[in-house]
């Protein structure tokens, strides 16, 4: 609406509302949508309110590892937002995909220059290795998406008593090229292990850079993130670039399908010895 006062009731609707340049902005609290939350204008902002001033060098948002607003979906599918416009920006926002399958952000093919940043996405609803945290999915059209930026972002898989597997934080499953992953944390909670904090799988995906990440385990044995970051798909040589990344005990770092697939700068695996430096596994 025009004023906190004449909100409206649901941000799909709200949606439905907005034109190029807009900014739609979620009060602090709980937001339930019985539909996914259509990002199909281009250049608009969806936002809750800041928390805090980042640091610039934090490895992570700065609200800490759940914002003031969340977004939940009921919807059978459990996509909170889906992106078919260009220049899309989403920031301070929690989202917690409650349904098996769910997705915070599913980015199309259409959605270049999508700028998420300073949000905590949750999977911790019905576990499934299907529900992912920002998903570019497979088999929307042959086109190449461009130019992603994941910045200043906590994602989580499970809860403390979750003993359910969840797909990766971040899914790349489309060609893209020019993707960013920075300055964000993936953390494992449960008993069940996470198979990929991020996985690209897509043979024609260049320029994915991941820098000045964490990957946290609960434990150095048996729940762990298995990778962190996993290329396996991707066939060309420097097509991933890993620089200034930290990972848990017991999570191989890097996996590609060939050793120059992946380069690497300044990148760990921690240890009960101080740690080691990430190999291309």
């Amino acid at each position: 609406g025009l004023s906190p006062e004449r909100a409206f009731r649901t941000g799909v609707y709200a949606a439905t509302k907005v034109v190029a340049g807009d900014t739609m902005v979620f009060l602090p609290g709980d937001h339930s949508n019985s539909a996914t939350i259509a990002a199909n204008v281009a250049g608009v902002t969806y936002t809750g309110i800041p928390s805090a001033r980042r640091d610039s060098s934090a490895r992570g948002p700065a609200s800490g590892k759940r914002a003031r607003t969340t977004i939940t979906s009921t919807a059978t599918a459990g996509i909170i937002f889906t992106v078919t416009a260009t220049d899309v920006e989403i920031s301070h926002l929690h989202l917690a995909p409650a349904a098996a399958g769910g997705r915070g952000v599913s980015i199309s093919a259409t959605g270049d220059r999508t700028y998420i940043h300073d949000c905590t996405i949750l999977l911790g609803g019905t576990a499934s290795v299907t529900t992912y945290g920002v998903t570019l999915p497979a088999g929307v059209t042959a086109d190449v998406t461009e130019d992603v930026l994941i910045s200043h972002c906590h994602i989580q898989s499970g809860l403390a008593a979750t003993s359910g597997a969840n797909g990766a934080g971040v899914s790349i499953l489309t060609t893209a090229h020019g993707l960013t992953i920075e300055n964000s944390t993936f953390q494992l909670k449960g008993t069940a292990a996470w198979a990929d904090a991020i996985l690209s799988s897509s043979p024609g995906t260049l320029g994915l850079v991941v820098r000045d990440c964490d990957f946290i385990n609960p434990t150095s044995a048996t729940t762990v993130i298995t990778t962190a970051i996993n290329t396996t798909s991707q066939t060309v040589d420097g097509s991933t670039q890993i620089h200034r990344c930290y990972v848990g005990a017991g999570t191989d770092g890097a996996t590609a399908s060939a050793m120059a697939d992946i380069v690497l700068t300044e990148s760990f695996t921690a240890s009960s010895s101080g740690g080691t430096i990430i190999l291309n596994g």
